[in-house]
């Protein structure tokens, strides 16, 4: 069974929908506040703002979708009450729809995506964890129209309304199926197929049917995952790529700084370089987390990434490596004071060293409380520090 790429016709949009209520996302592409916009790099163009409910608490967050400068990746800013929540990044496609849905008992939405272009779209379920994007499944999706009873349609993005469900939050799937999908699209290497994933919609394209698929059934999201060949998601976002110890305040408290792995990446590499989340702990008890302070990956050399933490006394340094115009070596330096039970941003400097020319001197820069005021460790963010650049 073929559906061919050269038969798909999909309009170009940029348009968002949350279907566990009924309430459209929608596409509103209104100024963000003030507050919010000085924390979006001055390169980006916005795309759109968007409201939104991810964590059920009925308190809408923001999202504001930009592009960067080359337009070839496409950024998600979340925000709750003027703070910054999450920072997700994906290549740019003309095609982008989310839908919200609570697949499992913690009141956290999970994200379903349909993102690429006409000629390629990929399906996949996603979790938040660790304030990074999880991918727990990919899969092709399935259509049922109410106007065609007893038919099975290939599930176009502008066509999907919502995902079918039962009471018990299981999903409707057909599984085992060998299914010729062409254009380009992803199957990990942990999935031993796509599954079929029903939703309900409206049809534009009713000669475009499903047929010669298994009869599906209701499956949990983790029995679908494991069906399949993934294994069961025992938590590897909290593997640390990077430990230490602290004794701050004197207070003989053990203190411990982490930085985590970030598995929502697929490159080993990047997994432990790139947008990782830092957490300090006093104790055995987490006290301050940030997932916006670690750079993410610009492509402009090939030594550029997290390098690591250097602690003295009540200051702590998380140390980071990227190039500019690509002989430009540039060393960021994040340091923060800890001051009784708050952490502060103390400084930001940047080191300076010509690849192409050892001798040339280029002066360090920094800024200080006294550019930037008064900031909390768990305000601080890349995009940030990026503006006083």
């Amino acid at each position: 069974m073929k559906i061919s790429k050269y038969l798909i016709i999909i309009n170009v949009f940029f348009l968002s929908c949350k279907e566990t209520s009924g309430q459209n996302i929608g596409n509103k592409h209104s100024d963000p506040s003030p507050k919010i916009e000085q924390l979006i790099p001055k390169d980006h163009k916005i795309i759109s703002q968007e409201k939104l409910d991810i964590d059920g608490d009925s308190e809408q967050e923001t999202v504001i979708t930009t592009s960067d400068s080359s337009a070839t990746t496409s950024y998600e800013y979340w925000f709750k009450n003027g703070k910054l929540l999450y920072q997700f990044s994906y290549p740019s496609g003309s095609i982008n729809k989310k839908w919200l849905v609570n697949l499992d008992d913690d009141k956290q939405n999970e994200i379903i995506r349909a993102q690429g272009y006409e000629d390629g779209v990929d399906y996949a379920i996603y979790d938040i964890q660790n304030g990074k994007q999880i991918p727990l499944l990919y899969f092709n999706p399935a259509l049922q129209d109410i106007q065609y009873p007893g038919k099975t349609f290939w599930g176009y993005p502008g066509d999907i309304k919502e995902l079918i469900t039962n009471a018990d939050k299981k999903i409707l799937v057909s599984l085992n199926n060998h299914f010729e999908r062409d254009g380009d699209y992803i199957i990990p290497k942990d999935q031993h197929e796509l599954p079929f994933i029903y939703f309900k919609g409206s049809t534009a394209q009713p000669d475009m049917t499903v047929n010669e698929i298994h009869s599906p059934q209701y499956k949990s999201l983790d029995e679908i995952r494991s069906l399949i060949g993934i294994q069961s998601s025992v938590s590897t976002s909290e593997q640390p790529v990077f430990s230490t110890n602290a004794n701050f305040n004197n207070d003989h408290i053990k203190y411990r700084i982490e930085v985590l792995k970030n598995n929502s990446d697929k490159d080993a590499y990047d997994q432990k370089h790139f947008s990782l989340p830092v957490k300090i702990y006093k104790g055995d008890t987490l006290w301050k987390s940030n997932n916006h302070l670690v750079f993410d990956k610009r492509n402009s050399c090939i030594s550029e990434g997290f390098e690591t933490v250097a602690v003295k006394n009540n200051y702590f340094t998380i140390e980071h490596q990227d190039c500019s115009d690509y002989n430009i070596l540039v060393s960021t330096y994040i340091t923060f004071k800890v001051n009784g039970n708050e952490i502060y941003l103390h400084k930001y400097g940047e080191s300076y060293f010509d690849k192409s020319n050892h001798d040339r001197s280029m002066p360090m820069k920094v800024w200080t409380e006294k550019n930037f005021g008064k900031i909390k460790f768990e305000d601080v963010t890349t995009a940030f520090l990026e503006k006083l650049q």
